[in-house]
């Protein structure tokens, strides 16, 4: 029987070799499955710290490392927040329906303003919404201007219904804005930070030092506040999405249709006698204001005649003395020689 060790057989040279190289892929891949990733060795350390008894040799640089610095002593946390905030965009309710702001505005022209605004105000309760602002103008005619939240659902019903009590609809508009993009990346933002004030809560219940809690203290108040502010923006939204807005402007119908055209007379009659009154109360303001003001304008009158004054005796001095002699202004004549007389 040859032996595979033998140096001068070339058959027992290969089978070595062969035998060396598979000892050594099967080493290499025991040390691969046995090498644990950085993210997970750093956490499963501070876990058996944890469940020790210990804790982490320095706290700030664990909630450092909330914000994904440190390496692997530092005990970085931050995967799971980026875990949670993953997580979170792929949430199936955010992404079933899409979310849409709608809104709308109405100008109507009806035969009786207060009339009408009741009846607005009993459709809009009775699909459960309010009435946000009603103001009533008689300048001119009478006209209104309301505005009312609705359930975003019911916002066309609701139109349909209001445009039945006109005669007139002069206009109609309805627009529609999608905010999904900015509500999901806005709820992905707040689960993050979310978790994030977990985890420092968790590092807070570890602290037993004045320096530690007071350090992990700052950093939880900094989240708090991200966390209450994205919820307020959460819950403005979320209403702006569940509740439309729908302005409706109200002008009474006072004039009468002769031979399908509107005259309206007695519109035009109360604009102008209103315009007339403005601008009488106008030129009463006036003529009162300037009777007010006239010894202050007195005064001023006064100074700009004295600067002027003292300015033309400044020119005339300076002009005098360092001028051309014998020039005189052209609308005054020459003064006539003075004749000597002669002697004896």
């Amino acid at each position: 029987m040859t032996s595979i060790t033998a140096p001068g057989s070339t058959a027992g040279r290969r089978a070595f070799a062969a035998l060396l190289m598979a000892f050594v892929l099967l080493g290499t891949s025991c040390e691969k499955k046995a090498a644990p990733l950085p993210g997970k060795r750093a956490l499963s350390t501070y876990n058996d710290r944890v469940a020790g008894g210990s804790r982490p040799q320095s706290f700030a640089a664990a909630t450092a490392s909330l914000g994904g610095g440190g390496g692997e002593e530092n005990f970085n946390l931050a995967p799971a927040s980026v875990s949670v905030a993953l997580a979170s965009v792929s949430q199936p309710d955010s992404l079933d329906t899409r979310k849409i702001i709608r809104n709308g505005s109405l100008e109507l022209l009806v035969p009786d303003v207060s009339q009408s605004i009741d009846k607005i105000g009993s459709i809009v309760t009775g699909v459960g919404g309010f009435v946000e602002k009603s103001t009533q103008t008689n300048s001119g005619g009478h006209s209104a201007s309301v505005t009312v939240r609705v359930p975003a659902a019911r916002l066309d019903p609701v139109i349909a219904q209001i445009k039945a009590l006109a005669t007139t609809v002069d206009r109609e508009s309805v627009e529609a804005r999608d905010v999904t993009r900015e509500y999901i990346d806005l709820d992905a933002r707040l689960r993050n930070a979310q978790a994030e004030e977990a985890q420092y809560l968790q590092i807070l219940k570890r602290a037993t030092t004045i320096k530690d809690t007071l350090d992990v203290t700052e950093k939880l108040a900094d989240v708090r506040g991200r966390v209450e502010q994205m919820q307020g923006e959460m819950k403005f939204l979320t209403v702006q999405i569940d509740m439309s807005t729908l302005e409706i402007q109200l002008r009474a119908e006072a004039d009468a249709a002769v031979a399908g055209i509107h005259w309206r007379p007695l519109r035009q009659a109360k604009i102008a006698v209103s315009e007339m009154v403005a601008g009488l109360a106008d030129w009463v303001d006036s003529v009162v204001a300037f009777f007010i003001n006239l010894p202050l304008i007195a005064v001023w009158f006064l100074s700009i005649v004295a600067l002027v004054v003292v300015v033309v005796r400044v020119l005339r001095f300076f002009w005098r003395r360092f001028g051309p002699k014998g020039w005189r202004l052209p609308w005054k004549r020459p003064a006539p020689p003075v004749s000597t007389p002669g002697p004896g």
